[in-house]
């Protein structure tokens, strides 16, 4: 009977402070480079230290303490407790969003993002000199990359089953996931994530837990898949109406007759499931605080382990929480590791928290006794942990050149594997056009951060059906960019299969009717995040000189909306401008805060999902939004969207240039003289003729474009305005060496084309 520790509240975490770890000369010899080499280059990889030099990671902790015991292993089951309809709730702590959680000393030491991952040699059970040598193999965020693909460094299950019965041959072997792995790609999707249950089966996992994605496919689903796998799913902060979803915990004793190296692993999910699926999917769902959740199952295991005369000397938690610099705080896996680094019960214990959700290659250490490993996603890496009684002996990754080099495909599992992928070709090969002219960019830095052109297309498609699809015409279109998968790739055939990539959630079309307040509150939340930095912590910058934002799911790529925005000014202040598009006239008007709009999006954000707590209500239902995706592509002049980011939509500019531009009454210099509207002939003529420090292409609010160069009076003279109610620096445009004018200058010919087209195209709507 498991219970909760009524008196350990989140509270006492709230104002958790990291603790700088000095590393002693010991320790700092024995970090692994290999570990610093180890990044996979992907689009979800968040550390930014660079390293090309592999060797042994080894890592000492504190011997365990012995006892002689006999253990039962313990096998997870699902709560027995009915799923009631109710409504969906949510514990949130109160989160400190501007306050970033400072790495420890050792923990930066082992953080990595190298473009090409190196090997790691560690030293496993066929070198030790001990003959108690455990290897754990663990992934996170795999995302349904069931089949190899060297192209993206996928390992595929394949590979990964020959890893294991390599390991399993040599020595005792725990394999573990982090959550995330049902679903992702459309071949796991297809069928609801039973496809890739069955070849986890075949893989031979130990336990998993569940991530936000496991929720996708609804919690009948979810249950569903629970029952298929033969191995527990485990979670100790997922409670329906009362009663926990699945069990907190389980045992793993692989030597059933040897006493003392039986293994307590406790399952943990991230609270931002509530916003990071559709809420369908977890009515009656609630997500309590994951750090009090692991205390107390703990307490629960020592306490019952005291009571049969038990010692538990390791402790493996499955983590899916993340390390985001947008996760609360108290939310991310790194503090999890921090606290029960401290956890008085744990002392003297070895504890591993493997951790996924953030998509990040990182390891680190917390105190004496906690290892801290995520492998990045995408199954680009196989997480791998060595330890014997005395000490943790490595702890990093099999790259997927180390994987493909070293270790054989399990055939019986690739011909599993090749049966699904026929079953699920044979419906995803449909050519929906013929050859894309353009890339189409689903990167996260693109699609998470800034305005791209496979949000504008999506988006457009969206609008396109809501002129004609609901009661009522569309004003404007949304969707949130960690809803797009994939990159369409350019001279290329379309298929059904690229377009479920793109968009893999399943989601219908939705239309809710909306006030100008809630539009503005949703742009706002969309260019909240916090500003990306380097490794020297200075802010990162766009094509246009302004900072750029954190990579966040919740950034909107949209259509039939004109912001304006900018980053250096604090986040409630950052929007300039908004314009929205009267479905009647074609003409964008000023955005009335108590006017009506009607704004068409996913069936996700409509509801509330992703945080955007000011949508929701009553809402019109639209088919899926792949079937709409698929018929824009089919019909439209892709040509017009060949600038992948183009800044003419959500607009990144300063408050100094957009004051100029719009000759705000609050300028600082009222009389300024307008900048002239030019044509892309007059811009050829004029880069035959000049040779600008900077040149740069701006979209005004009544629809003109502008071409720009410092070497311009009026630039100079646009760059001394402040709007008066700024409160951030302006910082200057990139670049400001002559060296540059000529390749700018090309770059901007070219957009100004391409924005061109875009007003031409919007007219057309």
């Amino acid at each position: 009977m498991w219970y909760n520790k009524n008196d350990l509240t989140s509270e006492r975490y709230f104002g958790m402070k990291k603790k700088t770890v000095v590393a002693t000369t010991l320790s700092t010899l024995l970090v692994s480079t290999a570990i610093l080499a180890n990044a996979v280059q992907a689009d979800e990889v968040e550390t930014n230290a660079n390293a090309t030099t592999p060797s042994t990671e080894v890592v000492a902790t504190p011997a365990t303490t012995n006892a002689a015991s006999t253990a039962d292993s313990t096998a997870s089951s699902e709560s027995a407790a009915p799923l009631v309809s109710a409504t969906s709730t949510l514990a949130t702590p109160t989160s400190e969003p501007s306050v970033s959680a400072v790495p420890s000393a050792n923990e930066t030491a082992t953080s990595t993002a190298a473009a090409t991952p190196a090997t790691e040699t560690v030293t496993n059970a066929s070198t030790s000199t001990n003959n108690d040598t455990v290897t754990v193999l663990h992934t996170n965020d795999v995302h349904g990359r069931m089949v190899e693909d060297d192209r993206n460094g996928v390992i595929g299950d394949a590979l990964l089953s020959g890893i294991v019965n390599d390991y399993r041959s040599k020595g005792t072997t725990l394999v573990f996931d982090s959550g995330d792995s049902f679903q992702g790609l459309p071949i796991s999707n297809s069928s609801k994530g039973e496809d890739m249950a069955t070849v986890m089966n075949a893989v031979g996992y130990d336990a998993m837990t569940v991530g936000n994605h496991e929720f996708d496919f609804g919690l009948d689903q979810l249950r569903r898949l629970s029952k298929q796998i033969n191995f527990p799913i485990i979670t100790s902060n997922v409670y329906v109406n009362g009663v926990r979803l699945f069990q907190p915990s389980t045992i793993v004793d692989k030597t059933p007759g040897v006493d003392g190296d039986e293994v307590v692993v406790i399952g943990v999910t991230t609270p931002e499931t509530a916003t990071k699926t559709h809420p369908r999917n977890i009515v009656g769902v609630t997500f309590k605080d994951p750090i009090s959740e692991v205390e107390a199952v703990i307490d629960q295991v020592e306490s019952n382990a005291r009571a049969e005369g038990k010692d538990y000397k390791t402790y493996i938690v499955l983590a899916h929480l993340g390390i985001d610099t947008t996760t609360p705080v108290e939310w991310r896996g790194s503090t999890l590791a921090e606290a029960l680094s401290n956890y008085a019960p744990l002392k003297g214990k070895r504890v591993l928290v493997l951790d996924g959700h953030s998509h990040t290659l990182h390891t680190a250490t917390y105190g004496d006794n906690v290892t801290y490993n995520q492998t990045g996603s995408y199954l680009n890496n196989v997480g791998r942990v060595v330890y014997n009684s005395d000490r943790i002996l490595s702890h990093g990754v099999i790259t997927h050149d180390e994987a493909k080099k070293n270790y054989q495909v399990n055939p019986t599992l690739k011909a599993m594997l090749d049966d699904i992928q026929a079953k699920y070709k044979a419906d995803s090969s449909k050519v929906v056009i013929e050859n894309s002219p353009v890339k189409l960019s689903g990167d996260r830095m693109d699609v998470r951060v800034r305005e791209t052109n496979l949000g504008n297309v999506v988006a457009d498609a969206l609008l396109d059906y809501g002129q004609s699809g609901f009661s009522h015409k569309s004003n404007l279109a949304v969707t949130n960019g960690g809803g797009l998968r994939e990159t369409i790739a350019k001279d290329k055939p379309v298929t059904k299969g690229d377009i479920i990539a793109v968009l893999p959630f399943g989601n219908s079309v939705a239309q809710i009717q909306v006030t100008g307040q809630n539009i503005y509150d949703m742009f706002v939340k969309s260019l909240g995040s916090i500003l990306q930095v380097d490794e020297s912590g200075k802010n990162v910058l766009d094509e246009n000189g302004q900072p750029l934002l954190e990579p966040s799911g919740g950034f909107l790529q949209e259509a039939g909306a004109r912001v304006y925005y900018d980053t250096t000014l604090p986040t409630e202040k950052r929007i300039l401008s908004i314009d929205i598009l009267d479905p009647e006239t074609k003409a964008y008007k000023p955005l009335d805060k108590t006017e009506t709009y009607y704004l068409v999006t996913n069936d996700f954000l409509a509801a509330g999902g992703d945080g955007y707590t000011m949508l929701g209500g009553p809402r019109e239902e639209g088919p899926s939004m792949d079937s709409i995706f698929a018929d824009y592509l089919a019909t439209a002049d892709l040509s017009k969207y060949a600038v992948i980011n183009p800044n003419s939509r959500t607009i990144s500019i300063s408050s100094a240039n957009y004051a100029a531009l719009t000759k705000k009454d609050e300028a600082e210099q009222p009389t300024l003289n307008p900048l002239s509207p030019v044509t892309p002939s007059d811009v050829a003529k004029e880069l035959t003729t000049t040779k600008p420090v900077v040149s740069k292409v701006v979209t005004t609010p009544n629809g003109k474009v502008f071409f720009v160069s410092t070497t311009n009076d009026t630039l100079k003279e646009t760059e001394k305005v402040t709007e008066a109610s700024a409160q951030g620096e302006v910082l200057p445009t990139t670049g400001d060496k002559s060296s540059h004018a000529g390749l700018l200058g090309l770059g901007m010919l070219l957009t100004i084309f391409g924005l061109s087209g875009k007003h031409r195209g919007k007219a057309k709507n």
